[in-house]
């Protein structure tokens, strides 16, 4: 069982390799993850902690993601956004048809919430829980180990880019992982559930390393680019650290900007621009208080705020990201 990807002449020239991680699907393969008893050595005890601090509106999230098999595609929108919430936007645009497509074919495995079916009737409300779902979702469990996640990423796609450019693109596909066969001009990616023959047609392939990944590559078979996910390996477990340390850590940067503008600072950081509206959404404030603390930390050089249209996107400074490494354990 399992997918074989036929390349052409020219799919062979139109190899890419990540160059960030791939955020929405780290956050829908780390749902998974929450749910499966045993997701190996590397993130059991991420999936300890991250159980004990998940947050009530990620419950959602959990109705739309199975441990394992399909969920809603429009989870996982096509391409490599920048941010997590460049990517929110392309999800929370999906047109309806596609919204009532991908929670019909939810509807037929179990049987789905009202607010589940709102979803899919490309309700408002419904997918301004969602976006806020996936917020807290990302803030709480995720962002605390983007250093780890970015650490891992990088060492791996430096090492696909160093194979591809020392040995060749046989290396390259021979390496990838043991889920993933090359059998020139066949790339062949075990799957246990799909049986099937694709071909790129001079479209590619892109090749993205995951770290929530747990065990075999999977295809991602949508529109292009065609995307191969595959695990990061080898890999330590990664630890949330000491609490008491990351407590005073919080309580440092607190007492120094106080606690709402220290938690617009970190939002802000983990964003490559937010609009004052999200910005509020993702630290539960009236926007009118988000703008008086943002002029606050605009004033101290930590943010600059440019006007986009008809609003305002805040980024963090170089002053303010290395206010924010100078702290131990600093989440970015």
């Amino acid at each position: 069982m399992g997918v074989r990807i036929h390349f052409s002449g020219d799919d062979l020239r139109k190899v890419t390799i990540a160059q960030q991680p791939a955020l929405l699907w780290e956050i829908e393969r780390s749902l998974r993850a929450l749910q499966v008893a045993d997701t190996g050595a590397v993130t059991a005890p991420w999936r300890a902690w991250a159980r004990m601090r998940l947050p009530r509106s990620a419950h959602h999230l959990l109705t739309l993601v199975p441990p394992s098999g399909p969920c809603p595609d429009f989870l996982t929108p096509a391409g490599a956004a920048p941010s997590l919430e460049s990517g929110l936007e392309q999800m929370l645009s999906t047109p309806r048809s596609l919204l009532d497509r991908d929670m019909g074919q939810l509807a037929e495995q179990r049987r789905l919430p009202m607010w589940a079916q709102d979803l899919g009737r490309g309700a408002l409300p419904a997918l301004r829980s969602l976006g806020r779902a996936v917020r807290d979702y990302h803030q709480t469990v995720i962002q605390p180990m983007h250093r780890r996640l970015s650490a891992d990423f990088e060492t791996v796609a430096g090492g696909l880019a160093q194979t591809l450019s020392r040995h060749g693109l046989d290396a390259l596909l021979s390496g990838l992982h043991p889920s993933i066969r090359w059998n020139p001009p066949v790339l062949y990616v075990g799957h246990a559930l799909f049986d099937e023959d694709v071909h790129l047609s001079g479209w590619g392939l892109h090749l993205v390393p995951s770290f929530f990944t747990p065990a075999n590559a999977f295809y991602v078979n949508s529109t292009p680019p065609k995307t191969v996910v595959f695990p990061i390996t080898p890999r330590e477990p990664w630890h949330p650290g000491p609490g008491p340390g990351r407590a005073r850590t919080a309580d440092t940067l607190a007492t120094l900007l106080g606690g709402k503008r220290a938690t617009l600072l970190r939002a802000i950081a983990a964003t490559d621009g937010i609009t004052t509206t999200r910005l509020a959404d993702t630290a539960a404030l009236a926007p009118s208080t988000v703008s008086h603390h943002t002029a606050a930390l605009r004033d101290a050089g930590l943010i600059t705020t440019q006007r986009t249209g008809t609003s305002v996107r805040h980024r963090t400074t170089p002053l303010g990201l290395n206010l924010l490494r100078a702290q131990p354990h600093a989440l970015v």
